[in-house]
C-alpha cells in the first residue's frame, strides 16, 4: 500500500515538470489582439502627439505581454497578476481611453472586438495560471511535507 502512494507520488513530482501551456497560449492569443488593436488604432489616427506616445505605451504593453506569457508558462505568480492587470488596462483603454483620446471614428468595431478580447484573454490566463501556481505550490509542499515525514521516519 505505501508502495502506491510513493507510485502516485513520483507521478506527481513528474507532473509538476509540465509547462502551462493554456495560460501561454491565451495570452499569445493576447498579443495577436493587441497587435490588431495597435495597427488598427494606428491607422485610422490623426498624426499628433499622440501617435508617438501610443506607440512607445504599445511597445511597452507588447513587452510586458510576452514576458507574461514566458513567464506564466513556467508558473511565476507574479507574471500571471501583471496579464490579470494588463487585461484590466485593456479593458479601461477600450472605454476610456480610445474614446476620450485617440478617437477612431473609423474601425471601431475592431479596434473594439481586438482590445475586449485581448482583455478577456489576458484575464483568462492570468486567473488559471495563478489558480494553476497555487495547485502547483501546494503539491509541492505536500511532497516536502512526505519527504521529510519518512526521513524522520
Amino acid at each position: 500500500m505505501n508502495d502506491q502512494v510513493m507510485e502516485r507520488e513520483k507521478k506527481t513530482l513528474v507532473s509538476l515538470y509540465r509547462k502551462d501551456s493554456l495560460s501561454y497560449t491565451l495570452a499569445l492569443c493576447g498579443i495577436a489582439a493587441e497587435l490588431v488593436y495597435v495597427i488598427g488604432i494606428l491607422d485610422v489616427m490623426a498624426v499628433s502627439f499622440w501617435m508617438g506616445v501610443t506607440v512607445m505605451v504599445n511597445i511597452a504593453v507588447l513587452f510586458a505581454l510576452f514576458t507574461c506569457a514566458v513567464k506564466m508558462n513556467i508558473y511565476d505568480r507574479g507574471w500571471a497578476a501583471a496579464a490579470v492587470c494588463l487585461g484590466v488596462y485593456m479593458a479601461l483603454r477600450q472605454l476610456v481611453l480610445a474614446p476620450a483620446v485617440l478617437k477612431p471614428y473609423d474601425r471601431q468595431l475592431l479596434i473594439g472586438t481586438a482590445n475586449m478580447a485581448g482583455a478577456v484573454l489576458l484575464t483568462a490566463a492570468g486567473v488559471i495560471s495563478r489558480t494553476r501556481s497555487s495547485r502547483r505550490r501546494q503539491m509541492e509542499d505536500r511532497l516536502r511535507q512526505s519527504e521529510s515525514d519518512k526521513g524522520m521516519g
